[in-house]
């Protein structure tokens, strides 16, 4: 059984989006928790330039997702992200909870494990990771399908 909890002011707007995805995403009889948060940035340390929009930590039983309603430009000036951006991202972050529920990836290595082959990606630049190269089609297909149905 999918369980899943939203957390923010915005939370409501992306609800049907999100149970959409997840529907695209995982398996009917998965067993799988996420809570995903909304808010203006993503909190810690590293986050505090506010150019993330997202991030998502997890295992085999649960993924928690963080969505940044803003960034913030080079000069330090707020902005709010569009809410098909948002829906986007939440896409994004939904593609890395299945990765993680399927064990293609985790959280201590750099390693991406698909149909039985093991891809050690330490020395891989982020945009041709192969989870990232999945999470960023998977973006762009169920935003294209899913946003303008349900918002």
């Amino acid at each position: 059984m999918m369980r899943i909890w939203t957390t923010g002011d915005s939370a409501v707007k992306y609800q049907a989006f999100i149970d959409s995805c997840v529907n695209a995403l995982f398996e009917k009889d998965a067993t799988y928790d996420i809570e995903i948060n909304l808010s203006e940035f993503i909190d810690g340390e590293e986050f505090i330039n506010g150019t993330h929009s997202g991030l998502c930590t997890g295992d085999k039983r649960i993924s928690t997702i963080e969505i940044a309603t803003h960034g913030m430009y080079e000069c330090g000036e707020e902005y709010a992200h569009q809410s098909f951006e948002i829906a986007g991202t939440i896409a994004h972050e939904l593609t890395h909870a299945r990765q993680f529920h399927k064990g293609q990836i985790n959280m201590t290595d750099m390693v991406w494990k698909n149909n039985g082959k093991f891809v050690n990606c330490v020395d891989v630049d982020y945009d041709d990771q192969p989870w990232e190269v999945e999470a960023y089609a998977y973006e762009a297909i169920l935003t294209d399908i899913f946003w303008g149905i349900v918002k």
